[in-house]
């Protein structure tokens, strides 16, 4: 190996080093600096690793389209380009490199799903249908496409065909709190089954204690049902989970209101 070689290596295990100390302002200044000198595309991911870090996901953005020049069929930069864009809400333009993704590897599942899922946000249910079923037929236990069918059936309250998919994903997978919590919302909007829908909330909670929003459907099937005590109890863990969850705040606020 040359000194030169060892130099640009001493360099970006300095930056890894910088990087995993946290200082991040210092790791994506000298990693700038360097690549300005050797182009080397794994400073510039170093710089990428250290925005994602932060939360930074404009500047991770910047920095990907920067590589992407040097780079451009590096499927690996595409897909996480698509990523940071799915996470700013940016929808088409994830959708953009999305569609690259699962273009260029249609057999990977994955990248059916995750083109499917952004149709899903666009509102675009057939596309989004196409893809997931896409997945399945790649992997049939895809359960998180299982899930978005399902969600997708539920939206269109399509319940007797939504239920069907969200237990077919639990009999490939007993532990999908999402297929749970959505047949403990259906059990109890449209079966009229306090029982089922208390066990399947339940159930989602046991699989998935951090995720405010089964506590809140929990507290809902409970109001449903009159029973008061237990549904403040888990208003109270959702808001203890999720602060700034309003749905709970506002039926909260009405049970203080109503003084029960």
């Amino acid at each position: 190996m040359s000194s030169k070689q060892d130099s640009a290596e001493a360099v970006l295990n300095k930056v890894i080093l910088l990087r995993n100390t946290k200082k991040y302002d210092e790791a994506v200044e000298l990693a700038a600096k360097t690549f300005r000198k050797t182009k080397d595309n794994c400073l510039n991911n170093e710089i990428f690793n250290c925005f994602i870090m932060q939360d930074k996901i404009y500047d991770a953005i910047k920095i990907l389209t920067k590589m992407l020049k040097y780079e451009p069929n590096n499927l690996s930069l595409i897909k996480k380009l698509a990523n940071c864009y799915f996470r700013t809400g940016d929808y088409k333009n994830a959708l953009k490199y999305y569609k690259k993704v699962s273009d260029r590897e249609p057999a990977n599942p994955d990248n059916q799903y995750n083109t499917g899922m952004t149709y899903h946000y666009l509102n675009n249910s057939k596309m989004a249908y196409q893809h997931y079923y896409n997945a399945l037929s790649i992997n049939q236990k895809h359960i998180a496409s299982l899930n978005n069918i399902g969600i997708l059936y539920y939206e269109a309250k399509d319940f007797e065909n939504a239920i069907k998919i969200f237990k077919k994903a639990i009999e490939f997978s007993a532990n999908s709190p999402e297929a749970y919590h959505h047949l403990g919302v259906i059990q109890r909007i449209y079966k009229n089954d306090e029982e089922l829908s208390e066990l399947y909330l339940k159930k989602a909670i046991r699989l998935d204690p951090m995720y405010a929003d089964n506590y809140y459907q929990l507290a809902l099937t409970y109001n449903k049902y009159g029973r008061k005590q237990e549904e403040l109890t888990a208003l109270q863990k959702c808001l203890e989970l999720n602060p700034q969850h309003n749905s709970a705040k506002q039926l909260l606020e009405k049970i203080f209101r109503n003084g029960s």
